[in-house]
């Protein structure tokens, strides 16, 4: 089986975050797509005033509804402190030992891979990443950390050119 893995803080949700979900489910011919709230973002403040994160995963499981293919998890708040995607795609590699795991990302997120994820080289040897580019311009630095990441982690990374809603939580949370 082909699993999907798409995390963040979904602080909320959006039409954004569900195209770019439908798009790795359609292009990578998924059979399930995991959509995972972090309890606290490991390198980003929530701001204060925000949903819990139990909020945010009613929020999720609402945007989800409609999408068979797309299950909400709670993984991620049933730990304690922050949500490293490391411990995720473990935890989540043990649970599906036999299936094929991809890790669905943002171009900002790839870009910045090795140099803010932890344990960065372990997700990579669990899970394939699957990058959806969000801009025309991200292409040739994409290619180049791709390539980066190939030969320096033997990453198996697929870039999908997918047309995605240019929105982002913070600025629904701040009405522009």
């Amino acid at each position: 089986m082909k699993i999907g893995i798409y995390g963040g803080t979904y602080n909320p949700p959006h039409t954004g975050h569900m195209q770019a979900a439908a798009e790795a489910v359609r292009l990578l011919k998924l059979d399930k797509l995991l959509l995972i709230p972090d309890r606290i973002a490991p390198h980003k403040e929530i701001p204060t005033g925000s949903p819990t994160p139990e909020q945010r995963l009613e929020m999720l499981r609402i945007a989800a509804a409609g999408h068979p293919e797309m299950e909400v998890s709670d993984i991620e708040l049933k730990r304690e402190g922050k949500s490293y995607t490391a411990d995720t795609v473990e935890q989540l590699r043990s649970l599906y030992p036999e299936d094929n795991l991809w890790l669905v990302m943002g171009t900002d997120m790839l870009l910045r891979f090795d140099q803010i994820w932890r344990s960065y080289d372990e997700i990579a040897r669990l899970a394939d990443l699957a990058v959806v580019s969000r801009h025309e311009d991200d292409r040739a630095a994409l290619e180049e950390k791709a390539a980066h990441l190939r030969e320096t982690l033997g990453a198996r990374i697929h870039l999908i050119e997918a047309p995605v809603i240019e929105i982002s939580s913070t600025e629904l949370r701040e009405g522009e």
